[in-house]
C-alpha cells in the first residue's frame, strides 16, 4: 500500500513539472510573438565594369633643328628621366653662324649701292646749280662789260667772246639736265633693284634668325628642357652627323600628362559618361589604388581581338612615379 502511495506521488510530481514547462513555453512563444519585428533593408548593389588598359600618354616632344647644324653632344639616354633646364644636345652651329654673318654683310652691301645711286643723282643737282651760277656771273659781267664797251673801254671782240662763252655755258646746263633726266629715270631703276634685293636679304635673315630662335638654344648652342617631368623615349640622333629639321634626334614625353587607356565591350559602353569615376590598379604596384575619370570616349568602336570595343581614357589623379608608361593596369567603372 505504501508503494503505491509513494508511486502515485511520483508520477503526479512529473505531469505537474510537464504542465508548467509547457505553460512557459506558450508564454514565451506568446512574448515573442507579441514583439515587433524590425526589417533591414539591404544596399542597392552597385554594378561596376572591368576593364583592361595600359598607361599611356597625351603631350610628347621631339627634339629638332630646321637648319643644316653637326650634333656635337647628346647628353640624354634613353628611358632616363628629366627635370626642367637639363641639357639635352649641343650642336655645332658654325654653318648657321655663317650664312647669318653672310647674309647681314649683303645687307650692308646693297645699302651702299643704293647711297651710292643717291650720291649720283645729288650730285648731279648739284652741278647743275653750280653752272647755273657760273652763267648768272657771265650775265652780269656781259652786263658791265657793255657799259665798258659804250664808254670805248673795251672792243667788241671781248663782248662777242663774253657772248660765246654765256652760249657754251646755257649748252653746258641743258646738257647736265639731259643727263640728270636720263640718271634719274636709270637711278629709279637701279633702286627698285636694290631696294627689291634688300628686301630679300633682309627676308633671308629674318627666316634666319626665327630659325635660331625657334631652337630655344641655352648657351649660344645647347638644348635644354622645358618639360618639368619628362622621360625620353627615344634618341635617333648620333653625334658627329649632321641633322636638320627632316631629323627628329630625340623624342621627350611629359609624365604629367599620362593617363590610362582602356577596352570597353560593346555591351556596357552605353552606360559608360565623361566624367564617370573610376579605379586603376596594377600588380606593378601592388595594395595601391589610383583613382581618376573618364576625360574621353571614342566615337567609334574597333574590333580587337575578336571582340567590338570601344577606347576610352582616364585621367588619373593621384599620379606617382611608380606608374611607369606602357604598365598593364586594371580598370574598374562604376556604371551609370
Amino acid at each position: 500500500m505504501k508503494k503505491f502511495l509513494i508511486v502515485s506521488i511520483v508520477i503526479g510530481l512529473m505531469v505537474f513539472a510537464v504542465g508548467c514547462s509547457g505553460k512557459s513555453e506558450a508564454n514565451d512563444s506568446a512574448d515573442l510573438d507579441s514583439t515587433s519585428t524590425e526589417v533591414v533593408e539591404e544596399a542597392p548593389t552597385v554594378q561596376t565594369v572591368k576593364a583592361y588598359g595600359i598607361v599611356d600618354f597625351t603631350e610628347e616632344q621631339s627634339i629638332s633643328v630646321d637648319f643644316n647644324a653637326r650634333l656635337d653632344k647628346i647628353h640624354v639616354k634613353e628611358g632616363e628621366q628629366i627635370a626642367k633646364g637639363d641639357a639635352l644636345v649641343d650642336f655645332d652651329i658654325s654653318e648657321l653662324n655663317s650664312n647669318v654673318e653672310s647674309k647681314k654683310m649683303a645687307i650692308e652691301e646693297t645699302k651702299q649701292k643704293l647711297n651710292r645711286v643717291d650720291y649720283r643723282g645729288a650730285q648731279l643737282a648739284i652741278d647743275l646749280e653750280n653752272e647755273k651760277a657760273n652763267l648768272r656771273e657771265l650775265n652780269n659781267q656781259l652786263e658791265n662789260n657793255r657799259v665798258l664797251y659804250e664808254n670805248g673801254a673795251i672792243s667788241k671782240t671781248e663782248i662777242d667772246a663774253l657772248k660765246d662763252k654765256i652760249i657754251s655755258k646755257e649748252g653746258q646746263i641743258e646738257q647736265i639736265k639731259l643727263n640728270i633726266s636720263n640718271t634719274n629715270n636709270q637711278m629709279t631703276e637701279d633702286q627698285m633693284v636694290l631696294s627689291n634685293q634688300l628686301n630679300r636679304l633682309n627676308d633671308e635673315l629674318r627666316i634666319l634668325e626665327e630659325k635660331y630662335s625657334k631652337a630655344n638654344f641655352e648657351n649660344g648652342n645647347q638644348i635644354v628642357s622645358n618639360i618639368d617631368n619628362g622621360v625620353v623615349t627615344s634618341v635617333q640622333g648620333k653625334e658627329g652627323s649632321y641633322v636638320n629639321r627632316e631629323h627628329n634626334i630625340l623624342s621627350i614625353v611629359d609624365l604629367d600628362s599620362r593617363v590610362v587607356r582602356a577596352d570597353i565591350a560593346e555591351e556596357f559602353i552605353s552606360r559608360i559618361a565623361v566624367g564617370q569615376k573610376a579605379i586603376v590598379t596594377s600588380q606593378a604596384v601592388p595594395g595601391h589604388e589610383y583613382t581618376g575619370e573618364i576625360i574621353r570616349i571614342w566615337g567609334t568602336s574597333i574590333k580587337k581581338g575578336g571582340e567590338t570595343i570601344v577606347p576610352i581614357e582616364v585621367k588619373l589623379n593621384n599620379l606617382d612615379d611608380k606608374l611607369f608608361l606602357n604598365f598593364n593596369v586594371d580598370v574598374t567603372i562604376a556604371l551609370e
